[in-house]
């Protein structure tokens, strides 16, 4: 009895029994889904963003259809009208006529004809002309080599003289069939170089049958240079191979891609965009050279060409012979293709008809606009990734249609001649190959038209490559397309073969650092072989490093920012097990690898009242928080109790470190600083992390070649964020999305949000929505985004490594004004040095991110005294340095500074047109003089800058405020009196007028942001402060720019309530953090001699905290002085001034005003005397201050309105290309090969499914995993609302007397239930029963292959780099990886 009573058994039950909660404490709360920030839900949205991709695909798939199609008909038909010896009938039912009528040839007409070809083929040229004169005014991109221009030169134009011989010599003898099939023959040299020199770029195995396949292709493509000019007698026919093969020359080096001679050539011009300057002069002389071959060809006058220009193009006579029922006639679609008349009776009589001269005008029009339809949506296929339905498909069949259509047309005009009588004027031909169907079977075989399929299918293996697209999301037109545009008069062939082949990607790498000096080409070529067999595809998988900075954070504040990395830490997860057990270890397109670092300021209590020992201090009260706080934000995320092991705690150089093993097993880091070892401040945590992560863990590593690391370095991304910032997993995607698709991309920043309550909240709603809306979305447009706020950003490793960027962002800021630029706003002066070096930066609209505010008007005040001399500093200098900025970045013009200098004049003259705007409005609303109202502005004006210079800052502040809220009174007034006003003058003078335009403008933006709509609410708050933040908020900036201290949470370090006891006692020491309660069950490790040397060194070199003297910050403090000094004064006159300047031309307003010419008012006077009437008008008065208004901010919301259109379309592009339709599933007519891309394509939703634990009370499932049933299935005999209340404690019952599973570990729990013997729950997952067929063999497998892994479940394989360190190297529990990630217990090594 004693041994059962002390048994091991008895011991775990009575534990149990212990651990048990009590049932009077067993009541829960459950989290409730959030509606707001960014867990709202967006399901809606979502939906919606399905139906309109849905919409998309069919609608643009249509377009690019019948636009090819109705392209390629113009340009037959506008072709086959230039044949100077052909005659056509013309209906004679409508002329009154018996017999038949002909059409002679018309000199006028031919010329017209000729000429539309020539604006036809004109049009894409001018496009081409207009994008590379954009590019090259507002983008510096480097000149072209003499090399380069001559090759570009040369194809392009033997591709002209090519398109001429086939538009004025072969088409006008060929019939609409013929020539229909013609459009698949010019992609000779295509399949030529496609066989000799691409085959293995393709398959990268060229077997015997795809080389027989490819060698039949050019065979086939081929013997159209045999057969037709065999069966014709006519030169133009028989010389028909030497326009097909000058035109298929323009796509060559798309197919050249392995020719040792030319590679190097060829990668250098498809990789810079510097054949933009070569299109300048080319692209015109592309025109003139097109139009001397058609007037050369054609066969007229070469000066009647210009003399008779007008009056071809006007209304002119057509000649028509009658002749009678009895004569004998011909076909006349035989005697126009053998170039002969066969008649031989003569006319009976000839009339004259006149021309349509707007049938050209239409041809013209109809061809041009097709073809860039064609073009433009194509190209939008390809960025939003729907290229098999809606770009392959259509462009495939566009040339059958064209062929079948061709060819019913003419046949059913030349077996009925009136038909298509009011559509087409009847003197224009649509050349039939026969009259009837028996005549159209006999041409046929006399034509050996029977090969034409042989030639469709020779394009379309030829051009196989459209259908395998290895495109980025959005990439931009020189990733998709090797020429920048297209050729109007072939699109459909154009839009195939210009698609490029090769992705960008895998030259670029090979590329960029070959480019800066010129080398043979063959050991070029030797080289960059070399170098890609030395790539690892582990090397482009994306490197997601989130680098965090904390300093006072609330704990709501840190939830919401440990929330979003547990979400982060989730989606990763899935994409990981996605790869490892359901796609065979092949990433989806999405994944990348997680880590999370957080650099946490001030972190430690060092004073020495509770401080006993430095070497170990305690932590204080904010890291603790941020401790506790995890296994909250993880309760949040998944619903139920998530047990996060205790950290891994470490000493460092700089402080300590605590290492977190998150439920996905990846590693969140907190780099606890102590401020007396190391500089506090965000950009000394900054400068940590990019050396530490950047300088260290991939320049240290010595076993890497430098092409790896170069590799490795554009593909690692750091997510700069707040300690406060909300997001979603699918905001962080869509920034690496847009990083993928530009290469030359440093920097992304997202949509933020401000949170909070109050009217400074809901003031700044409104501000961050338009600021966003029109301001960032115009630089992202006509330039590159100025600043990328530090809260949500993301920064691409390669950018930040560039010289003079992390060197110069550890300078010391020794100068008053580097202490205002460099300490007062980071995150500009970092996007600054970016711009400098030509990285751009991007606004990416899609992605959204929520950030706490300032509530309260002391701390917002605060907060942008901080930002508004930092901003202004740094565009200055962006302004001062403008022709180096805008030499080196390509995305910053001369007219890009010229605009960012006019909102810097506005920024600066702001306060002096608000005042002036005040005095106007005052004026207008309380019809007091213009002396009055200045006064009653001028004196609070000049109160609060006296205050600003004699007071402390809580007093301005004070004052501020009441002067502010005395503002919001007056401009409702205002607002009123506008009103007032508008109802009196009209909506058309000139006040109501842009009041309106301006109230349009920005409902329309709010319009075209649906999710942000509510924000327009808010836009009272912004309107009635609008004094209060561009006046007052300026000068109370410019006044205290000598303070720069951080200005918001400012709170001192807390200290535990606990120990409240005297202070000279000793035991009011706290614990050390290594021996903090907090931190008792955590494991002590240690970093590598390696990282410690590197630590010590950099603490040195940079880190190391300044120590000055008291004359020193003194002499730093007066020069501050003096420069808030120069500043206000230079601020104040220049405002002075121009207040002066307007308000004297106000006060002359009847000699100098100018009559607005809208909307006159008419009066009429009667005069008694003389018994006279007077009528006169009289014209409303636009003055000065108006007029400078109108003018300077007018301009700029017109170019700002323009570009959010540009922006926003952009962003719907965004959007849809990362959406994935998976509405419309089939059951049994999937191929295995489809059935594996559907569940390849749901392996992550698959894999988040399995690994998400069970939420609290969850109702998802029919059963539990111990197949429990849940109360709600159970037959109670009443009904189930009646049940609500009572199931809650049934289940808290059930809950408090099963065993709980742990579901801390998602990787256990996905493999507990992939390898389990149950059944899957598969509902609600758009499968096919192939899929879930294929999903169940490839589960049995991996049940297999895990039973006869001797240590049971299998862990993924992971491709390692080579070691950091020596093998030898001490660590304690540490992986010996590349990146140094950190093993936290038993859990799995999470490596970069």
């Amino acid at each position: 009895m004693s041994a059962d009573y002390e048994s091991s058994d008895y011991v775990l039950r009575s534990r149990k029994v212990r651990d048990k909660p009590s049932l009077w404490d067993s009541f829960q709360d459950p989290p409730a889904k959030r509606s707001s920030g960014s867990d709202a839900d967006w399901k809606k949205l979502q939906f919606f963003i399905k139906l309109f991709k849905l919409f998309t695909y069919i609608f643009v798939c249509a377009v690019v259809l019948a636009s090819s199609v109705a392209a390629k008909l113009t340009y037959l038909y506008m072709a086959g009208n230039t044949n100077g010896d052909a005659q056509v009938r013309v209906c004679s039912k409508y002329l009154l006529l018996d017999g038949q009528v002909m059409a002679m040839p018309s000199k006028l007409e031919q010329i017209a004809w000729v000429w539309a070809l020539i604006f036809a083929f004109a049009a894409p040229e001018l496009f081409t002309f207009l994008r590379a004169m954009r590019i090259s005014m507002f983008k510096r991109e480097q000149r072209p080599n003499g090399l380069e221009v001559v090759l570009v030169t040369l194809f392009e134009l033997l591709h002209v003289v090519g398109l001429a011989l086939l538009t004025f010599t072969v088409l006008p003898q060929l019939d609409m069939t013929r020539g229909a099939m013609l459009g698949c023959c010019v992609c000779f040299v295509p399949a030529l170089l496609n066989l000799l020199t691409g085959t293995r770029l393709h398959w990268k195995s060229g077997d015997i049958v795809v080389y027989g396949a490819s060698i039949v292709a050019a065979l086939s493509l081929g013997s159209v240079f045999l057969i037709w000019p065999a069966m014709s007698t006519q030169l133009e026919l028989q010389l028909l191979a030497i326009p097909l093969i000058l035109v298929s020359f323009r796509w060559w080096e798309n197919f050249a891609n392995k020719h040792a001679a030319i590679a190097y050539i060829i990668r250098t011009i498809r990789c810079t965009r510097s054949r933009y300057h070569t299109y300048l002069y080319l692209a015109p002389l592309k025109i003139v050279v097109f139009g001397l071959m058609g007037f050369l060809l054609h066969g007229e006058s070469f000066i009647e060409y210009f003399t008779l220009f007008f009056k071809a193009w006007q209304a002119h006579a057509i000649t028509l012979t009658h002749w009678d029922g009895l004569q004998d006639t011909v076909n006349l679609a035989h005697a126009s293709n053998n170039g002969s008349s066969l008649i031989k009776s003569s006319p009976r009589a000839q009339y004259t008809l006149q021309s349509n001269s707007r049938a050209v005008i239409y041809a013209v029009l109809l061809q041009v606009g097709a073809a860039y339809l064609c073009h433009i949506f194509g190209k939008f296929a390809c960025k939003i990734k729907i290229q098999h339905f809606s770009y392959a498909l259509p462009l495939s069949l566009a040339t059958p249609v064209t062929v079948a259509v061709a060819t019913i047309l003419a046949q059913m005009r030349a077996s009925n001649i009136c038909w298509l009588h009011g559509l087409i004027p009847d003197y224009l031909t649509l050349q039939a190959l026969g009259e009837n169907l028996e005549e159209l079977g006999t041409r046929s075989l006399e034509y050996a038209l029977w090969l034409w399929p042989l030639w469709l299918l020779a394009q379309i293996w030829t051009c196989l490559h459209i259908w395998r697209p290895r495109n980025d999301r959005n990439a931009p037109t020189e990733k998709l397309y090797v020429c920048p545009w297209y050729c109007g008069l072939l699109v459909d062939q154009c839009s195939i073969m210009n698609r490029r082949i090769l992705d960008w990607s895998d030259e670029y790498f090979a590329i960029k650092s070959d480019l800066t000096e010129p080398r043979d080409p063959v050991l070029a070529l030797a080289s960059d072989i070399n170098a890609s067999r030395d790539i690892q595809e582990a090397d482009k998988i994306p490197q997601l490093i989130v680098c965090a900075t904390m300093w006072h954070e609330t704990e709501d504040e840190m939830m919401e920012f440990l929330k979003s990395i547990v979400r982060l830490d989730e989606d990763q997860c899935a994409r990981r097990m996605a790869k490892t057990h359901l796609n065979g270890g092949k990433a989806d397109d999405e994944y990348y690898e997680l880590e999370t670092n957080i650099f946490f300021d001030d972190a430690f209590v060092l004073d020495e009242q509770h401080c006993k020992n430095k070497r170990n201090p305690p932590l204080n009260e904010y890291v603790k928080t941020l401790t506790r706080t995890i296994d909250k934000a993880a309760f949040e995320i998944y619903g139920v109790i998530i047990k996060i092991k205790p950290p891994l705690k470490i000493e460092t150089p700089y402080g300590g470190r605590l290492v977190w093993t998150l439920p996905g097993r990846t590693k969140m880091v907190a780099h606890l600083k102590n401020k007396d070892k190391v500089r506090h401040k965000k950009r000394w945590s900054q400068v940590m992390y990019m050396y530490y992560l950047l300088g260290f863990r991939i320049m240290e590593t010595e076993q890497l070649s430098a092409r790896r690391k170069a590799v490795i370095a554009e593909n690692t991304f750091l997510l700069a964020l707040d300690g406060d910032i909300d997001f979603q997993p699918r905001a962080v995607q869509l920034l690496i999305d847009r990083m993928k698709a530009i290469d030359e991309l440093g920097a992304a920043c997202g949509r933020i949000h401000p949170v909070g309550r109050g009217p400074m909240v809901w003031y700044q709603k409104f501000e961050y929505a338009i600021g966003h809306w029109l301001q960032k979305a115009t630089e992202h447009v006509i330039g590159c985004v100025l600043c990328s706020p530090g809260c949500f950003s993301l920064f691409r490793a390669s950018a930040l490594m560039e010289n003079s960027v992390m060197k110069r962002y550890t300078l010391v800021s020794s100068e008053a004004m580097k202490m205002v630029q460099y300490d007062q706003g980071e995150d500009r002066w970092l996007c600054t040095l970016l711009l400098k070096q030509g990285s751009r930066v991007e606004y990416c609209a899609a992605s959204d991110a929520f950030t706490h505010s300032p509530e309260y008007f002391n701390e917002f005040y605060n907060q942008r005294r901080r930002w508004v001399p930092s901003t202004i500093a740094n565009i200055f200098d962006i302004l001062g340095d403008a022709r180096t900025v805008v030499k080196k970045n390509n995305s910053i013009s001369t007219l890009y500074i010229m605009y960012q200098a006019m909102l810097m004049i506005g920024t600066v003259l702001g306060p002096g047109t608000i005042f002036l705007m005040m005095v106007g409005a005052l004026v207008a609303v309380f019809s007091i003089n213009i002396w009055t109202a200045f006064l009653w502005n001028f004196f609070p004006i000049l109160l609060f800058i006296l205050s600003c210079v004699y007071l402390k800052q809580k007093f301005q502040l004070l004052i501020a405020f009441v002067v502010s809220a005395l503002y919001c009174l007056v401009m409702m007034a205002v607002l009123i009196g506008i009103i007032v006003q508008m109802l009196e003058d009209g909506p058309l003078a000139p006040a109501s007028l842009f009041f309106l335009l301006v109230a349009v403008q920005i409902t329309i933006s709010a319009l075209m942001h649906p999710q942000e709509f509510m924000a327009l609410f808010c836009g009272v708050i912004y309107y009635i402060t609008i004094p209060s933040m561009y006046m007052l908020l300026m000068i109370f900036s410019v006044f205290n720019m000598n303070d720069v201290t951080w200005g918001t949470r400012e709170a001192p370090v807390l200290k535990d309530a606990d120990d409240e006891s005297n202070e000279n006692d000793h035991d009011n020491y706290l614990p050390g953090w290594l021996n903090d309660p907090l931190l008792i069950e955590s494991e002590l490790g240690e970093i590598s001699l390696l990282e410690q040397r590197f630590w010590k060194d950099m603490i040195r070199q940079y880190l190391k905290p300044l120590e000055l003297s008291k004359e020193q910050k003194q002499t730093m403090a007066d020069d501050l002085s003096e420069l808030r000094n120069m500043v206000a004064f230079a601020f104040v006159m220049v405002n002075a001034i121009f207040v002066l300047i307007v308000f004297l031309l106000q006060l002359k307003k009847e000699f100098l005003h100018l009559k607005w010419p809208i909307d006159p008012t008419d009066f009429v006077s009667f005069d008694r005397d003389n018994l006279q009437v007077g009528i006169y008008r009289q014209y409303k008065e636009l003055d000065p201050i108006g007029l400078c208004f109108v003018i300077f901010f007018g301009f700029i919301l017109v170019i700002q309105f323009i570009a959010m259109f540009f922006h926003r379309f952009g962003t719907m592009s965004q959007l849809l290309a990362a959406t994935q339709l998976d509405w419309f599933r089939s059951n049994g007519q999937l191929s295995d090969e489809d059935a594996a891309l559907e569940l390849n394509g749901n392996a992550v939703h698959i894999a988040r499914r399995l690994q998400r634990p069970r939420r609290l009370f969850d109702d998802d499932d029919d059963d539990d995993e111990d197949g429990h049933h849940h109360y709600d299935e159970l037959e109670l005999g009443q009904e189930r609302e009646s049940m609500v209340r009572r199931q809650t404690i049934f289940r808290l019952h059930e809950e408090r007397n099963k065993e709980h599973s742990d579901y801390s570990d998602l990787v256990r729990n996905f493999e507990k239930r992939f390898f389990s013997e149950d059944d899957l729950n598969m509902k609600n997952l758009h499968l096919s029963r192939k899929s879930i067929k294929l999903f169940q063999e490839r589960r049995s497998v991996a049940k297999v292959n895990a039973a006869a892994t001797p240590s049971g479940t299998p862990t993924p394989k992971r491709g390692k780099r080579p070691p950091l360190a020596p093998l030898n190297a001490k660590k304690v529990s540490f992986s010996n990886t590349t990146m140094q990630m950190y093993n936290n217990g038993g859990y799995e090594t999470s490596e970069f």
